[in-house]
């Protein structure tokens, strides 16, 4: 299990797809925490004891200016993370694996209300790892999402934020030793509401859908090992003046094929500089 089950700066959240003006920074902190207990293989209960908790802080910066004719928003994602899985008996613990991208803008009509943007990322194994154990905050492989969102604006306070994404793996070389840990693609795909409860704030929910990523051990597949997970998120918004955004979000696991079934909370600060 490595720390990118729990690096939530790429979960996209309500309006992320709408543009902020060019030359406009941004610093986005995240404080994560999710925990949990049931263990299920082939949507099977199979284990209480998980003991799963992971903590993480993560810091994006986001510089939002034009390329190729369109807006763009370069950026980068630095998270550390602590990760204990009692029921394998490990933990990791430190930087975990620093993404870059940018989103580039072929549709953004801030008069008809709608956007529509793709976002390539590239994980770099910059992250703490043991090669003596299966718990990492660090995957140690490189790996690319591509991820691509539409935004429209339904009423004058209701928002839809649908996106979908696909994350291609590279291989972990040095898993337990000198063996080949390969994964399949895996698939996201998230719908979202958002309403206005005034100029400055807002609800909203999100539903996602991740499927994929079955692994591979020296060429054999791994038995359950593939990821079919419903999870479920609620959340409010809020601009506290025009320097600081603060967002709280509930999120859930609404049912798990393989794996551990985890329920925890962020809080995320926007400071715009």
């Amino acid at each position: 299990m490595s720390q990118q089950a729990f690096a939530i700066a790429e979960t996209v959240h309500p309006r992320d797809y709408i543009p902020a003006p060019a030359g406009v920074n941004l610093s986005v902190t995240y404080f994560d925490h999710r925990s949990g207990d049931d263990v299920y293989a082939d949507g099977d209960k199979v284990a209480k004891n998980g003991d799963l908790e992971a903590n993480a802080v993560i810091e994006r910066l986001i510089h939002f200016t034009e390329l190729f004719g369109m807006p763009a928003d370069p950026q980068i994602i630095i998270p550390v993370v602590d990760l204990d899985v009692g029921i394998q008996g490990q933990d990791s613990s430190g930087l975990g694996d620093i993404f870059i991208g940018s989103t580039f803008w072929p549709v953004a009509d801030q008069q008809n209300r709608e956007w529509f943007g793709l976002t390539p990322f590239v994980y770099l194994p910059t992250g703490e790892y043991d090669d003596n154990q299966a718990v990492n905050v660090g995957a140690n492989r490189y790996s690319f999402v591509l991820q691509s969102g539409y935004v429209k604006g339904l009423t004058d306070n209701l928002y839809l934020d649908i996106v979908g994404e696909v994350q291609w793996y590279g291989d972990n070389d040095d898993f337990l030793g000198s063996n080949t840990l390969s994964k399949d693609e895996a698939y996201r795909l998230s719908a979202m509401l958002s309403y206005d409860l005034s100029p400055a704030s807002y609800v909203w929910g999100r539903y996602a859908k991740q499927i994929g990523g079955e692994e591979s051990l020296n060429g054999i597949t791994l038995a359950n090992s593939e990821m079919d997970t419903d999870t479920a998120s609620i959340g409010y918004t809020r601009w506290l003046g025009k320097s600081l955004q603060v967002q709280a979000e509930y999120t859930r696991d609404l049912s798990v094929d393989n794996g551990i079934a985890v329920d925890g909370a962020t809080l995320r600060l926007v400071v715009p500089f």
